[in-house]
């Protein structure tokens, strides 16, 4: 009977000592030095009248490109359209490349940066962060 009941609570007992075995993340399995990594950053101005400065950043540089400029997302009249999509257009383009010359896309990290004087945004910036690693 004593064995019965034991036979019931092990699947628990294992259940509960599950978490404090060691475990070895993939991060770990994998050698250190094996990728190399590239950073390509968006960044979108959010400023009226288009007095703000969007980019394409590359860290590294990517065949021989540090920064390529992107159009702004304001003009005088508000949004516009046509920047967007031209901006769209080219984060496309680059991304392609990048993937074209053997990069992975790892992770892709969207950030907002909203300016506030006076109680109004009247400026800021969107920037996103696309990491990248190929093997080395």
């Amino acid at each position: 009977m004593r064995n019965h009941r034991f036979l019931r609570l092990l699947p628990v007992f294992l259940l509960l000592l599950l978490p404090l075995l060691p475990q070895r993340s993939l991060a770990q399995v994998s050698k250190a030095g094996t990728y190399q990594f590239m950073q390509m950053t968006t960044i979108e101005s959010v400023v009226a009248g288009g007095l703000g400065r969007s980019r394409i950043t590359f860290t590294p540089e990517f065949k021989g490109t540090k920064e390529a400029t992107m159009e702004n997302l304001f003009s005088l009249t508000g949004i516009n359209m046509q920047n967007v999509r031209a901006n769209e257009e080219a984060i496309i383009r680059y991304l392609q490349e990048v993937q074209t010359e053997g990069w992975d896309l790892v992770q892709v990290t969207p950030l907002t940066q909203t300016l506030q004087s006076g109680g109004s945004t009247g400026q800021g910036i969107f920037m996103t962060r696309y990491l990248f690693r190929k093997a080395k």
